[in-house]
């Protein structure tokens, strides 16, 4: 998921008179309080930057189905139920371009998105089609993985000016 084809580069300040690690010397209360606005509006502008990723997931969820709709339908209509119906051509596409599939197929750069767009995917699907939602769990490599491939894809979309 390349970010910097959703949002431009987030740049922020530096605020090192906001943490008494990183201050030198004397601070003075407006000094304190200017950078520790500068952080909130750098983290509000982070967390702009992911929530867009999420929503840019959201809207292009599922677009193998519409993509590919003739060989989706194809597979769909021959009447496999789940066993068979991974075993597909069309499926096997779905779960290599979607980047959602975590059970199935995980990408080298799976991140947090990706994680948040299964646990959404997995409710609506649920509670639309059986009316329920069925629990699932993502391993811990995997876990460790996006939590990882997201602060890279973070701190490379971030330039620090002074």
């Amino acid at each position: 998921m390349d970010g910097e084809s959703i949002v431009k580069m987030i740049t922020i300040k530096k605020s090192i008179k906001a943490d008494t690690r990183t201050a030198d010397g004397v601070v003075t209360k407006e000094q304190l309080q200017q950078d520790t606005l500068s952080h909130m509006k750098d983290v509000e502008n982070g967390c702009k930057f992911l929530a867009e990723l999420l929503v840019s997931a959201g809207e292009n969820h599922d677009f193998t189905k519409v993509a590919l709709l003739d060989e989706f339908y194809d597979n769909f209509s021959t009447g496999a139920k789940e066993e068979g119906f991974k075993e597909m051509d069309w499926f096997k596409k779905h779960i290599t371009k979607e980047r959602h599939h975590l059970n199935d197929c995980v990408p080298k750069d799976v991140n947090l998105i990706d994680i948040l767009e299964m646990v959404v995917d997995c409710v609506m699907a649920g509670t639309a089609r059986r009316g329920e939602f069925y629990t699932f769990d993502v391993s811990d490599a995997v876990l460790r993985n996006a939590l990882a491939n997201t602060q890279k894809l973070m701190l490379d979309n971030v330039k620090v000016e002074d």
